[in-house]
């Protein structure tokens, strides 16, 4: 599976780690990483923003972004089921700051738990599939 040999590189291994593992160990729709924590040589405005990715997830309706902008790491998420020009897509935005990237973890942990079970599920049944051929 695509999303395990991912998890093995060496590369996710570095910066945010804990968050990678959790969005890979997850059964979400989209995952965009438009992240600059990677990047040599950035330019101010990519070391402000090192991190920032979006995801999607319709087993949870939401929209997430996992942001550390100016230090400042937060998630944000809003209801995936509204149109995105709507005033009740705008209201369902709830914002989390967090002290740490631990701290960040565990919520996104509790956030993404169904989505985690589901992909947990999908892996048993790939794996037992295998076994058949």
């Amino acid at each position: 599976m695509r999303r395990l040999e991912l998890l093995q590189s060496p590369f996710y291994k570095q910066k945010f780690k804990n968050i990678y593992q959790l969005l890979f160990k997850a059964d979400l729709e989209d995952i965009t990483d438009c992240s600059y924590w990677h990047i040599k040589n950035p330019s101010i405005v990519e070391k402000n923003q090192p991190l920032w990715i979006i995801v999607e997830s319709k087993i949870i309706n939401k929209r997430i972004w996992i942001t550390k902008n100016c230090g400042e790491l937060k998630i944000t998420t809003a209801r995936l089921d509204l149109d995105i020009d709507s005033r009740e897509y705008h209201e369902s935005y709830e914002r989390k700051k967090f002290k740490n990237q631990s701290e960040m973890s565990s919520y996104l942990e509790q956030l993404l738990e169904p989505c985690i079970k589901g992909y947990e599920q999908e892996l048993k049944e790939w794996e037992m599939e295998e076994e058949r051929e």
